[in-house]
């Protein structure tokens, strides 16, 4: 109890320089407790007040090990690519790309009853995973904005916990267009109260743009990274080379140049699938009508002819005996 206590009382300063400064990027090789140390995170996130957390993954880890929190599935079709080919007389072709995120309705519901949330997503292609990922996020800055704009007194912090985030971040691998999208959010979106934890296994595989404006912690990196980038970022750190060495669980955090000791995360609860419940609108009921509108209805009433007796030109359409009733009839032919 008195070493989880300590490790908790290491982790407020980085939850709080979290807070004050923007993001906190982890990097480790695979195996190393990233998944882990973010869960310790978000659970000291999620005990502050006014402070909601939504965590991203493309795996079934967080719905099943996380605590007692709401989880929602994302299936690969509820985003399509929505495409328009555009021709002009100047081009010969030219093919604009976008994408559309369906279950809106859903989705809105799950943010609204939910403070905390996981998105599961089984979205099988990278481009179309972040267009999910930057839709929740631009939602929220939209929100803070406005909140900003019209200067309401009522905020709350968002943090964003995304693993795998080069699949994210990096311009390589998502398009141009989508990639600036993500980083105007991502370069103002302290100053509305939202932040971004990530997670990868090389710091090479993020754009400069994003990891150079993060905070760093390190774990047991590979050596390829080691040689390529983070030697030279801790060329003034006392674990330079201890580093190559670090145990699971143990990270170094650069911006103060320490050491630090997650404890193996313990459940408490389990997550639940959640399920929106959309009530079908109501048919809106008619007003009655006033004696004006009746007797204008009236006036307006087409005039019905029985065309069993007339075609539109007055005729007959029928013999005339067929005109008669049966009785009528019977009444003819006796002689």
């Amino acid at each position: 109890m008195t070493t989880m206590q300590q490790n908790n009382e290491q982790l407020k300063p980085i939850v709080k320089d979290v807070l004050d400064y923007g993001d906190l990027l982890l990097i480790a090789n695979k195996g190393v407790g990233k998944t882990n140390s973010l869960m310790v995170l978000a659970n000291e996130f999620r005990k502050l007040e006014k402070t909601r957390v939504i965590i991203f993954e493309d795996f079934p880890k967080w719905c099943l090990e996380f605590d007692n929190i709401a989880y929602m599935i994302i299936h690969d079709s509820d985003v399509v690519e929505t495409s328009h080919t555009i021709d002009v007389e100047q081009y010969f072709l030219r093919h604009e790309r976008d994408y559309s995120v369906l279950k809106g309705s859903e989705i809105k519901q799950a943010l609204t009853e939910n403070k905390d949330l996981i998105f599961v997503s089984e979205i099988q292609d990278i481009e179309r995973q972040t267009f999910f990922i930057y839709s929740i996020i631009q939602h929220f800055y939209r929100k803070q904005y406005l909140r900003a704009y019209k200067g309401y007194k009522k905020h709350e912090r968002v943090i964003f916990i995304i693993e795998e985030s080069q699949n994210v971040f990096d311009s390589t691998t998502v398009s141009k267009k989508l990639f600036n999208r993500l980083r105007k959010i991502f370069s103002v979106a302290r100053n509305l109260d939202l932040h971004f934890v990530l997670a990868s296994q090389r710091l090479q595989d993020l754009n400069t743009k994003i990891r150079g404006r993060t905070r760093l912690m390190l774990g047991n990196v590979s050596i390829d990274d080691y040689e390529l980038k983070i030697r030279r970022l801790l060329r003034h750190s006392n674990y330079r080379k201890e580093i190559l060495k670090f145990e699971r669980g143990l990270f170094l955090y650069v911006a103060k140049d320490h050491k630090i000791k997650f404890p193996r995360f313990t459940q408490n609860g389990k997550p639940y699938e959640y399920f929106p419940i959309i009530e079908k609108p109501q048919p809106k009921p008619q007003k009655k009508k006033g004696i004006f509108q009746r007797f204008k209805d009236v006036l307006n009433k087409p005039l019905i002819v029985n065309k069993q007796y007339y075609d539109v030109y007055g005729n007959t359409e029928e013999d005339e005996d067929d005109a008669f009733t049966e009785e009528e009839n019977e009444d003819l032919w006796q002689f």
